[in-house]
């Protein structure tokens, strides 16, 4: 089987591609970057260019494909002019998408599409569980172009009768995470401070929560909604909350350290807090998908990877299932 996974370069690409390439496929990384894994094919291209995805889809003719290209940004990065975030957020999260479906509809209409989409569009949530009915109310502008993302989706299977499907992915993490990330960032910390008494992190409030998961859970379930009966939307969670201080301890705890000796808060001002926990019944019953680690173990295991892939970063795809 042929895959195409555009965005394969970042978290979610490579963790797709590896599960690919383990099942034997032919996997087709289309990205600005080449893909971490020596056994794909990589693509260099820029989503943007409308006429490179059409040209990339005549050529590989895939059975699945995998949107996984993404304007976004860390939740520890300082906001951009909403303006520009807004215009960045749609350009890619939903006009290219867009434009992939209409390169699919001529070219593959028998492909199998999955759109990574977010929790963020729930807006800030209250703690209650979410799924696939709850209303849409984004708050910030990647919510509002992962809804328009979506509903271009919805557009194609109802209009077009093609296989597209949406993941709504909640929070999920990995070693391969920019070292801007809350998770990454506290994973190299307590590996820091195993010989740096000094070391000190910095983080927001400590009472903020999330709904964490496995991003080889998620990328495992992304598989799952391609494979899945007919396109539809599915949420991709844990469907349990815990805050900053509970991830902190688990990480210094991997290495034998007390977090509240080396993890300082700094609460910023009018940031939101975000209450967003999922229910992934919907995908559990209809694909058989169960997340293989909870929530400890998760936090565990990215203590464990950072430390052996940040000194060496591997291409073989079996280091990444």
């Amino acid at each position: 089987m042929r895959c195409l996974v555009i965005g394969g370069s970042g978290q979610d690409g490579a963790l797709v591609s590896a599960q690919l390439l383990a099942e034997g496929h032919r996997v087709v990384s289309a990205s600005r970057g080449p893909s971490p894994l020596a056994a794909v094919d990589s693509r260099a291209i820029d989503v943007l260019h409308h006429e490179s995805l059409a040209r990339l889809v005549s050529d590989v003719q895939p059975d699945e494909i995998y949107y996984l290209a993404a304007h976004h940004r860390s939740s520890q990065d300082g906001p951009p002019p909403l303006d520009v975030d807004l215009a960045g957020c749609l350009a890619v999260n939903a006009t290219s998408f867009a434009a992939l479906l209409a390169a699919v509809a001529q070219h593959a209409p028998a492909a199998r599409t999955v759109y990574a989409s977010s929790c963020r569009i729930f807006g800030l949530g209250d703690g209650r569980l979410l799924d696939e009915t709850t209303a849409r109310a984004p708050s910030c502008p990647y919510g509002i172009s992962k809804v328009a993302g979506m509903s271009v989706a919805e557009l194609y299977r109802t209009d077009k009768a093609m296989h597209v499907a949406s993941a709504i992915l909640f929070n999920h993490e990995s070693e391969l995470r920019p070292a801007t990330f809350l998770s990454k960032k506290l994973a190299v910390a307590a590996l820091a401070a195993r010989t740096d008494p000094s070391v000190r992190v910095t983080v927001g409030n400590l009472d903020d929560v999330a709904d964490w998961q496995s991003a080889r859970d998620a990328a495992s379930a992304l598989v799952a909604i391609a494979r899945a009966d007919g396109g539809d939307d599915f949420v991709v969670a844990s469907g349990h909350l815990h805050t900053v201080a509970q991830f902190a301890d688990v990480c210094f705890r991997a290495v034998g350290l007390d977090w509240t000796r080396h993890v300082v808060a700094s609460p910023a001002e009018g940031r939101p807090r975000w209450r967003l926990v999922g229910d992934s019944s919907k995908l559990s019953n209809q694909t058989g998908w169960r997340p293989t680690l909870g929530f400890e173990a998760m936090v565990e295991d990215l203590v464990a990877r950072t430390a052996r892939h940040d000194q060496q970063r591997p291409s073989d795809f079996h280091s990444y299932l």
